[in-house]
């Protein structure tokens, strides 16, 4: 366990580094945090951190950065919490006012408000389903034109999507559906639930459900278009050019690699398979390799109580931890009130 001088000297350095990307020494810490020790106990505390592996030194007659570990002590013990201001969440605000069709649009506007707000990359997307056999869809009537549709697995996995409907439909066409497209696709595992399967499905249901064709199309294709195999587990990607903004990030090779992978949605569906609830991954705590100078910190989102899917910021190491979690936070209450109230008055 640290000591409290060298709890404070960390967290100075964490912020200080934060604030201005450049090696800190003793000096910048005695001349703008109140430590009450002279600039040699600075020293000798920064050098104890540095060969505990807190601290690191890029160059021998440079000051020191945090390591993994030091940024990991700090998030875990010493970060302070955060406010956004008025401006900020007036910004993040702007997703309840958002009028679409289709709930994809709510997502991919988080996914740059997100970016906007936190000088990041921001990711939005919903939890893949792992492998496993379809034992049944269900979709659920929320409110107004709203729909929470499942899919569950034999093995107890859960994907879900909030979809948003014509102002027509009853729960009872809910209903119908949830059997029918269980009884079609029960059994199959997921890869098995090919382009060429829904077109089939989607012929048949036309077909047997032809009195009321129209309203039950536009079901059908909400629903088969997010289990079709380019709609699953899809990632909303806003503001990749702000990694070229960060100091870290101005070395050519590095970032070639970071922003090929920001392009490979399987591997972002990989990178954002993460627990529920805030879940911070430091450096080369990130098991691909292009991210370990990269910190990612996630949030869970819900729908009517419901998990329905992760937004996420990734961003340096050196990254804003407390104002990037209250963002996260703010920005999961503001998708869940926009799901709740997206097109309440459309309907009238």
């Amino acid at each position: 366990m640290l000591s409290d001088r060298k709890q404070k000297v960390l967290k100075a350095v964490v912020s200080e580094y934060i604030n201005t990307a450049e090696p800190v020494g003793s000096r910048t810490l005695v001349r703008r945090h109140k430590l009450g020790v002279s600039t040699a106990t600075i020293r000798n505390e920064m050098a104890d951190l540095e060969e505990m592996g807190f601290l690191e030194q890029p160059h021998v007659s440079a000051g020191r950065v945090p390591s993994d570990r030091g940024y990991r002590f700090y998030v875990d013990n010493l970060m302070d919490q955060d406010q956004l201001t008025s401006s900020e969440r007036r910004l993040l605000n702007q997703l309840a006012e958002i009028r679409a069709q289709e709930a994809d649009t709510v997502l991919v506007a988080a996914s740059r408000l997100l970016s906007q707000v936190s000088n990041y990359v921001g990711l939005v997307t919903s939890p893949s389903l792992n492998a496993g056999r379809l034992a049944s869809v269900k979709l659920i009537h929320l409110e107004q034109r709203l729909t929470l549709a499942l899919l569950f697995t034999e093995n107890g996995r859960m994907e879900s999507r909030v979809l948003v409907l014509p102002p027509e439909i009853e729960p009872a066409d809910l209903e119908g559906l949830s059997t029918y497209f269980t009884h079609r696709l029960a059994g199959r595992r997921l890869e098995e639930v090919t382009s060429e399967l829904l077109d089939q499905i989607y012929a048949e249901l036309l077909d047997d459900f032809r009195q009321s064709r129209e309203l039950l199309a536009e079901i059908a294709r909400s629903v088969l278009s997010w289990l079709r195999p380019s709609g699953r587990g899809k990632v909303y990607l806003g503001g990749t050019h702000n990694i070229l903004k960060q100091p870290e990030f101005q070395d050519i090779d590095k970032v070639r690699h970071l922003l090929v992978l920001l392009e490979e949605e399987p591997l972002l569906r990989q990178l954002l398979q993460r627990e529920p609830g805030i879940m911070i991954t430091i450096g080369r705590e990130n098991e691909l390799e292009a991210m370990q100078d990269c910190t990612v910190i996630s949030a869970t989102y819900t729908v009517q109580g419901q998990p329905a899917g992760t937004v996420a910021v990734l961003g340096p190491t050196r990254m804003d931890y407390s104002h990037v979690i209250s963002v996260l936070q703010y920005m999961a209450s503001c998708l869940e009130e926009a799901f709740s109230t997206q097109h309440s008055g459309s309907s009238s």
